[in-house]
């Protein structure tokens, strides 16, 4: 029989996300034992959330909701799924905060899946755009399986569905950069030559060399858009991350740029290791991250800041997701039209100053908009990829 800590532990990695399967069907069958493990599990989400700064918490909600997810997850267990579904849509106005929010991460870094998020079609709109050192461009779609070769006929990368690995050339002595462009809607997975993993955001472009030599003094790269970085330590070739207006050095970690130029600001989120984020004008210097902070560059204040994040918040995106953390939707919404490929424009201020805390899986536009129509009242129109968000009666 298990102590009594070793079930305080389990509720604990539960709230934080880090649950494994076989640990969440012990808590199920521990809480189904005794009234007084209900009550005790109520109180520890209670203190979590109070931990957390945030808004008081439902606790009798949230274990409803913990033994409905239960429930539903062994109905499913023949559909195969890369994280544990908690909540399959949630969009919660600001005074309500739903436990079971998080969900397991277990194997995020080394297995992604290969699921579109909208339907492919035969536009170039819809396609990878590869630009290789000589300046020729590959269109190809997502399904493509096939070898890449410049204008000389030599291999510069083998494209494998939703993954490019690019080909090293150790023959080379000049840094000569290649460069990645990911549409609206999709997400793809790029491994560079010294092995560092790169998972790329709906409307991004990465610029990277086809083989970082050894003589520079950093493996650098440049970023348009949003990426998750695992990079290959190399102590002797720090390796940067440039953007328009930081630069992140790593020697080896995990990490994840957002740099869109519709943004106002420049977030980099450190999951593991450290690195450092220098402002490129050299007004505010640098910042020093360790695990689970966030540098924030605000573009109209010219100011570099750092917190304490939840890091899931803002890889969420790796596994097709959309989480909202007390965020408003007019800071949300830009998010939605890149992972929809679609434009959104809100005439309805009530909705845009809303505040909002919840989770979405990233299946059906239509539905995303019913849940928060069906939360705050609103009406819109579909119009092919626009959608029009009509102002508060």
């Amino acid at each position: 029989m298990q102590r009594m800590d070793n079930y305080l532990t389990i509720i604990e990695r539960y709230l934080e996300g880090s649950i494994s399967a076989s640990e969440k069907k012990t808590l199920q069958k521990w809480l189904a034992e005794e009234e007084n493990h209900k009550i005790l599990f109520r109180q520890k989400i209670k203190e979590w959330y109070a931990k957390q700064k945030d808004i008081p918490v439902d606790s009798n909600d949230a274990y409803m909701r913990f033994k409905q997810t239960i429930d539903e997850k062994a109905k499913e267990e023949i559909v195969f799924r890369p994280w544990i579904k908690i909540i399959k849509y949630a969009a919660i106005l600001g005074g309500v905060i739903l436990a079971g929010y998080y969900y397991t991460t277990l194997d995020r870094f080394t297995h992604k899946t290969n699921i579109d998020i909208v339907e492919s079609s035969t536009s170039s709109m819809d396609k990878i755009k590869i630009t290789d050192e000589e300046g020729t461009i590959t269109l190809m779609s997502f399904d493509d399986k096939t070898d890449i070769t410049n204008a000389s006929g030599n291999l510069i990368g083998k494209k494998d569905q939703h993954q490019f690995i690019v080909q090293p050339n150790e023959a080379t002595t000049e840094t000569k950069y290649m460069e990645i462009s990911i549409p609206k809607g999709k997400l793809f997975q790029l491994t560079l030559s010294d092995g560092t993993k790169v998972w790329l955001n709906a409307a991004s472009t990465l610029k990277f060399p086809q083989h970082f030599i050894a003589s520079e003094k950093h493996r650098t790269v440049y970023l348009e858009g949003e990426a998750f970085f695992d990079v290959t330590t190399n102590k002797k070739q720090p390796f940067v991350v440039k953007t328009s207006t930081v630069d992140v050095e790593v020697l080896g970690t995990q990490f994840n740029v957002s740099s869109y130029a519709e943004d106002t600001t420049v977030k980099t989120t450190l999951v593991e290791g450290a690195v450092v984020v220098n402002d490129q004008s050299e007004n505010t210097g640098s910042l020093k991250l360790s695990p689970s902070y966030q540098a924030i560059y605000s573009k109209e204040k010219n100011v570099l800041d750092k917190k304490k994040v939840n890091t899931m918040l803002y890889t969420s995106w790796m596994d097709r997701k959309i989480i909202l953390q007390n965020e408003s939707f007019a800071e949300a919404y830009k998010r939605i039209e890149r992972a929809y490929n679609v434009t959104i424009i809100s005439q309805n201020r009530k909705l845009n100053n809303t505040n909002f805390t919840g989770e979405f899986d990233i299946e059906n536009i239509e539905e995303i908009l019913k849940t928060f129509s069906g939360t705050l009242k609103f009406t819109y129109e579909i119009d092919q990829n626009k959608i029009l968000i009509h102002p508060e009666n």
